[in-house]
């Protein structure tokens, strides 16, 4: 494919609702089409020649000046956008972030500095204060740009540019611990009922289910990640590795698809890997709605698994092998991989055995009998 996707961004508008933005460096278009249509990519290619990411097509008017970088040529000393430039250029703690968390940081920030840049580099408390108020309509958000500010602030007092950090006072805001609508058993046999075993639709949720996985890593997960059926993945927001054999229902519902050409395990409508998560997670919610629970999310899977293990006796350093979760508890350098795959292995098989008692699935004849699964 010949666009970058890394321009896409999904949020929550007012209404709680979930869109698509074409977004940089503060601006951003909103694209209407569905993620998973042929006409996503057109719509997408067009916004970034409205961003000047692209050619703009002859006759078709000018693409948007980029502003932000023309400021930033002329910004002085002790101004907030000198201040985030120099953040971006030597803050270790920026530079060691991954990707994505880079990319959301500098998306905040650079809002800021696109309306306050010539500004002096210490913004006010109050203003700080305000500007959490401001994001109230969404607690989430609003403490991610709180976290961007007081991480800007920080390193700038780390190095003595400033005496205090005027962020440090300032309180995030209380949301509830995720956010996203935990499935039920009840859920799942909704959306069983509606997506049986060989479609992509069943597929989707098992993987889901038994990898605990975020719906950016989902599509990315494919045949070349499982050797000796054992599925090693690094995930990209934390590099945290899934470590596990892989368990029977995600097995059995990879045997029950057509073959494919593809690596990546889960496919579109039109028998190609997903463009990004936000693709997926739009594909996905088009799969609950039609199994008549629209309140339903992927997100909201990975914590129906979490919950269903716990329910069942998962541990907690079950869990954390299986969802890449930190502690302060550390294991030896060379037993870490070996263990994490026994208690990840241990924790998907008691969600397997939790859906065999509520009748969601049927343990095969073949259970033990594992089939290797390989790339093409």
């Amino acid at each position: 494919m010949d666009v970058d996707l890394r321009y896409i961004s999904e949020e929550k508008n007012r209404h709680g609702r979930m869109v698509v933005y074409a977004r940089w460096k503060g601006k951003r278009i909103r694209l209407k089409h569905p993620a998973s249509s042929p006409e996503f990519i057109d719509e997408y290619r067009e916004a970034l020649k409205l961003l000047g990411l692209l050619p703009a097509d002859p006759g078709k008017g000018r693409a948007l000046p980029d502003t932000t970088s023309q400021k930033r040529q002329v910004y002085a000393p002790k101004t907030l956008g000198w201040l985030v430039l120099r953040y971006f250029n030597e803050s270790p703690a920026y530079k060691t972030m991954t990707k994505i968390g880079q990319g959301r940081r500098r998306r905040i920030l650079e809002s800021v500095v696109e309306s306050h840049g010539h500004k002096p580099m210490i913004i006010p408390t109050d203003k700080i204060a305000a500007g959490i108020a401001k994001r109230a309509d969404n607690p989430g958000a609003a403490n991610d740009w709180l976290k961007s500010m007081k991480a800007l602030y920080t390193w700038a007092l780390s190095i003595r540019l400033i005496k205090e950090s005027p962020a440090a006072g300032v309180s995030k805001l209380k949301t509830e611990p995720d956010g996203f609508y935990t499935w039920t058993l009840e859920d799942i046999g909704a959306y069983f009922g509606k997506h049986p075993v060989g479609s992509m639709g069943y597929l989707a949720c098992i993987l889901l289910l038994f990898t605990g996985l975020r719906r950016s890593d989902a599509v990315k997960l494919g045949r070349q990640h499982v050797r000796a059926d054992v599925i090693r993945f690094k995930t990209s927001k934390t590099g945290a590795e899934l470590v596990a054999r892989v368990p029977w229902p995600l097995r059995n519902a990879i045997e029950a698809m057509e073959p494919s050409g593809e690596l990546p395990i889960l496919l579109n409508g039109y028998g190609k890997p997903f463009a990004s998560g936000a693709a997926f997670g739009n594909w996905f919610k088009d799969r609950c709605t039609e199994a008549s629970i629209p309140h339903c999310t992927a997100h909201g899977l990975r914590k129906a698994g979490a919950t269903i293990a716990a329910e069942m006796g998962s541990s907690e350093v079950e869990l954390d092998a299986m969802y890449g979760w930190s502690n302060n508890r550390q294991s030896g350098t060379y037993t870490r991989a070996a263990r994490n795959l026994v208690l990840a292995t241990s924790g998907f098989n008691r969600i397997a055995d939790a859906l065999v008692e509520h009748g969601l699935l049927k343990t095969p004849p073949s259970e033990q009998k594992a089939t290797k699964i390989v790339a093409p």
